[in-house]
């Protein structure tokens, strides 16, 4: 199964503490965007509705929309147009263009590839070496350019960060190292261990795997294993797939995933494998797919995952929990799914944020502005049928609380009374 390569996180964003001063600097990228010739009305409309037939092709999410948004998304194509056609400069597009794809309200669509541009396509490159479907994605990207990129991240950074009009921008710079993406708990009284995990992102899957080796070693000494995901917002699965999983199982275990998708030429690009063997909304079966997939739209994928244990003479933990909140989305909702779907662990905590069964985005550039944009290619299928997207994952434990510590004690306490 083709595991994800997802770039929802933005690695480089760190925290620090100790310190602080104030740094003046001129945004020079500013000064390059205003070179670059604005678009024209003709462009621009060009380019919306390349992206709005893409988009009619291959997104498989507008059902989901209309449900849960009350938003007909390609019912608003004229009010769309209209909007487009009366921006009066590029910053005005570029702000329509993601006004237009808000509308969707699908985490993994956005205008991210435009701007970190390079964070994308230096991973794609990188992508082809494990798999030659990432050279469509290398040449999606090479269809702008990062000096285009830099022109719409000036842009971006107006509209969405700066208070002023000003070049030069006072900004807080606060110097530390960056805090570790794992915390670790023991209580002895409870025998119970806490693995608290922040980031799933793809340069920690690496760099966590022999704290995390060394961890799962250490809580084998204790019958109550947490992992806390709660704020986890995804990276790769293959951070969990490498690095937690084949510690913590005696046999071999198997899950298997189904997509739903639509037979458009972009899927076909840069998903070839979906269609080896494609099968029908009948052959699925399940009980609670939504009504949009059996107009014939839609085609379906099964594949399934195995993940072998790492071979070791220890004893196992005896009960594990996974602990999520709704922040939980993308790869780490693939973990939430997992354990659902095998009963590899009790899911504890909130509703998730879901949109976690799934590859990589596709990429879409659109022809006049440069512009990238990413977005859902596969409609996930939980092991009821329903979409992953619109139902996400619920815990088998649900827990309600004000915060992530709250929620925390409450499953110790939980965890105190079942011992």
């Amino acid at each position: 199964m083709k595991q994800p390569m997802n770039f929802n996180v933005l690695p480089f964003i760190a925290t620090y503490r100790k310190a602080i001063f104030l740094l003046l600097f001129t945004f020079f990228f500013v000064n390059l965007g205003c070179a670059q010739k604005q678009l024209s009305k003709k462009e621009k409309v060009a380019d919306f509705e390349y992206l709005y037939e893409e988009f009619k092709a291959s997104y498989p999410y507008f059902g989901i929309n209309k449900r849960v948004y009350q938003i007909d998304w390609l019912a608003n194509k004229k009010k769309y147009l209209k909007t487009i056609k009366n921006t009066k400069n590029d910053t005005a597009f570029f702000k329509a263009i993601n006004d237009i794809l808000n509308d969707l309200h699908n985490g993994h669509t956005d205008a991210y590839p435009t701007i970190i541009y390079n964070y994308f396509y230096t991973g794609y490159q990188q992508g082809v070496a494990q798999d030659s479907v990432y050279y469509n994605y290398v040449k999606e990207l090479e269809k702008t350019d990062s000096i285009r990129s830099q022109y719409w991240k000036a842009i971006n950074h107006k509209l969405f960060f700066s208070d002023t009009d000003s070049d030069e921008v006072e900004v807080v710079k606060i110097e530390e190292e960056t805090p570790k993406n794992i915390e670790a708990y023991f209580i002895d009284s409870l025998s119970t261990a806490i693995v608290h995990i922040k980031s799933f992102s793809y340069e920690y899957v690496t760099q966590d795997a022999d704290t995390l080796k060394s961890l799962f070693h250490k809580t084998t000494n204790y019958k109550n294993l947490i992992i806390d995901i709660q704020g986890n917002d995804g990276g790769s699965t293959e951070y969990w797939l490498q690095n937690m999983i084949p510690y913590l199982i005696k046999d071999t275990i198997t899950f298997p995933v189904i997509y739903a998708f639509k037979n458009s030429k972009r899927l076909q690009k840069f998903k070839p494998d979906y269609f080896e063997n494609t099968l029908t909304y009948e052959e699925i079966g399940l009980p609670n797919m939504p009504e949009e997939l059996t107009n014939g739209s839609y085609v379906f994928r099964k594949e399934n995952t195995t993940i072998t244990p790492i071979s070791n003479d220890y004893t196992h933990v005896q009960n594990i929990y996974l602990l999520v909140d709704n922040a939980v989305f993308s790869s780490s909702e693939t973990l939430a799914y997992f354990c659902k779907a095998t009963n590899f662990a009790t899911v504890a905590g909130e509703k998730t944020s879901g949109d976690g069964v799934g590859t990589d985005p596709l990429l879409l550039t659109l022809p006049n502005s440069g512009i990238v944009i990413r977005f859902t290619g596969e409609m996930g299928l939980n092991p009821d049928g329903s979409a992953n997207d619109e139902t996400k994952t619920v815990p088998d434990l649900i827990l309600k609380a004000s915060n992530k510590e709250e929620r925390r004690k409450k499953l110790l306490d939980y965890i105190k009374q079942k011992n």
